[in-house]
């Protein structure tokens, strides 16, 4: 059974990767595979950003599934991190992050910790539809049974990136 879950991510102590101004961060989740699961905003001028767009993965608890945390200096509008500077990564598992709300751990950047990860968790129930269709149980019983129908959500996937570290 999958469900979903809503990550709240935070960062402190990043490294100031521009001359004139901080970093403006903005931090990407990648799976083993290197597609691009869900991004952040970006933030200007902030080494200690809490980012307000939150992302949502698909959780199967009777998988593995790896996730690498990518921070990156945003150096453009157009948020491309193939022209950003490379901050720091981290990698967990989904399961990790969900037996621990509170998650939180280095980042790693050139062999060394470079700030941290802050990644709060949510699991977020199924809510029924509303409006959701209605049947009734035989005509014996008499008695009424609520059908809902579920949504369904797309996860949206962005294109593979190779960074060279």
């Amino acid at each position: 059974m999958t469900q979903r879950v809503r990550l709240t991510l935070s960062c402190s102590g990043l490294r100031d990767a521009d001359i004139f101004s901080k970093s403006d961060p903005l931090v990407t989740v990648f799976d083993e595979f290197n597609n691009e699961l869900g991004r952040t905003e970006c933030i200007d001028n902030e080494l200690n950003p809490v980012f307000k767009e939150k992302v949502i993965l698909q959780y199967d608890s009777s998988e593995v599934q790896k996730l690498i945390f990518k921070v990156w200096d945003i150096d453009d509008y157009e948020n491309d991190i193939n022209k950003a500077d490379f901050l720091g990564d981290m990698d967990c598992t989904l399961q990790e992050l969900v037996d621990c709300s509170k998650f939180s751990k280095p980042l790693r950047y050139q062999g060394a910790d470079f700030g941290k990860i802050f990644i709060n968790s949510e699991v977020l129930k199924e809510e029924p539809q509303k409006g959701g269709k209605k049947g009734k149980k035989g005509k014996k019983g008499g008695k009424k049974k609520e059908v809902h129908i579920r949504k369904i959500f797309k996860t949206h996937q962005f294109s593979k990136l190779t960074h060279p570290l």
